[in-house]
């Protein structure tokens, strides 16, 4: 979103104290290789192992049964994330990703790079695919808890709708307690891996 676009937005949330509900996918990437001395020694680089991908196509076809696609998908760009991606693109026919830096795997930015990526791509829905801890941190942000309070295995999919409000007058918006938890996919607990 440009920054005229996105004075516009916060302007419009000025008036009215909140924008939303907006659907939030958070989705964090599937089971990929592990990180060792010898093999994928750049952890942005290691992929997905075959079981991770086919155990997530199957659950990106249930998550297309229930939810409709977001309108937009941010991912992280490391590998493992970028292809979790492609696999709801393929199987869940979302959107194809844009890649979001503040989606990496330990950005220094934390929890507010990750609402400022929300609030300036805020529309009717929006899915994000990236990496823990932040992701348990940011579901349990929205959720209005401090310490995580949902945790996000490998391949699973939160699912939720966030009112974005003003913290107070002149503010940023905030996100912190402004979200309703719909659902939590996670491959082992619906049988998808054992």
């Amino acid at each position: 979103m440009t920054s005229r676009v996105f004075t516009i937005a916060v302007a419009a949330m000025r008036a009215n104290g909140t924008v939303g509900p907006m659907r939030l996918f958070v989705v964090r990437h599937a089971r990929a290789e592990e990180r060792s001395e010898t093999h994928f020694t750049d952890d942005s680089l290691r992929p997905l192992t075959t079981q991770g991908s086919d155990e997530f196509a199957r659950l990106a076809r249930r998550v297309a049964r229930s939810w409709d696609a977001p309108a937009l998908v941010l991912a992280s760009p490391f590998e493992r994330a970028w292809a979790t991606a492609r696999i709801l693109r393929d199987e869940a026919k979302w959107p194809k990703a844009l890649r979001c830096e503040a989606l990496e795997a330990d950005h220094a930015g934390g929890i507010e790079a990750l609402e400022q990526a929300i609030v300036e791509n805020v529309g009717e829905s929006l899915a994000l695919v990236g990496h823990e801890p932040i992701l348990s941190e940011l579901v349990s942000h929205l959720l209005g808890t401090e310490l995580p309070s949902i945790v996000m295995r490998k391949g699973a999919v939160a699912v939720l709708d966030v009112a974005l409000t003003l913290r107070s007058a002149g503010d940023m918006p905030g996100l912190f307690g402004s979200g309703t938890l719909l659902a939590l996919a996670d491959p082992r607990a619906i049988g998808i891996r054992e």
